[in-house]
């Protein structure tokens, strides 16, 4: 053993303000779907801008320029890693905005309504315009859109957060109630 003694210090950075948790819950994020296509797009146009054969054909600048585009959108969609706090308080958040937007939800059967009829010994289904004009349903989901859009659009992006690799992770469809009433 030489005369040196090595000292490893890891330190951590305590934030009080709780900024970065806060930064988390309201940032962009992007279905995998979109950050799929981003993701291609700039290997894409940096391809382009690099091939001999593009090159010759097309101006490398904009295709660099491009390609830093398409890159800095999909690292600004892009999911951060969580602490378990921060993650804890955006799962009760979507938990929250979940069980607010589904007030006054309609239910699949108000707004698609059908009716069935007999074709040659085959059923047959269409929409039941006439229920849906009884019921209101178009007016209704529209006043029910506007009154929880924000709620919403809040759900849909802190779930592309929690679970960054389900591409129906935002899907507030699957919360459409089946039968009203019943």
């Amino acid at each position: 053993m030489g005369g040196r003694l090595r000292l490893n210090f890891m330190f951590k950075i305590f934030n009080s303000s709780n900024a970065i948790a806060e930064h988390q819950k309201t940032k962009e994020i992007a279905k995998v779907s979109a950050r799929t296509i981003l993701k291609e797009r700039s290997g894409q146009e940096e391809f382009k801008a690099k091939n001999s054969w593009y090159r010759q054909r097309i101006d490398y600048n904009d295709a660099l320029k491009n390609a830093k585009v398409y890159k800095k959108d999909y690292e600004r969609t892009l999911p951060e890693t969580l602490n378990p706090q921060t993650e804890s308080q955006m799962w009760k958040r979507a938990k929250q905005l979940k069980d607010e937007f589904q007030m006054g939800m309609l239910s699949r059967e108000e707004l698609h309504p059908v009716k069935g009829f007999m074709d040659n010994g085959t059923m047959k289904w269409v929409v039941d315009e006439s229920k849906m004009q009884a019921n209101n349903s178009a007016v209704r989901e529209i006043q029910w859109q506007k009154a929880n859009g924000v709620k919403i659009e809040e759900f849909k992006n802190l779930m592309r957060h929690l679970d960054k690799d389900n591409p129906n992770a935002g899907d507030v469809e699957r919360y459409r109630p089946r039968m009203r009433g019943k």
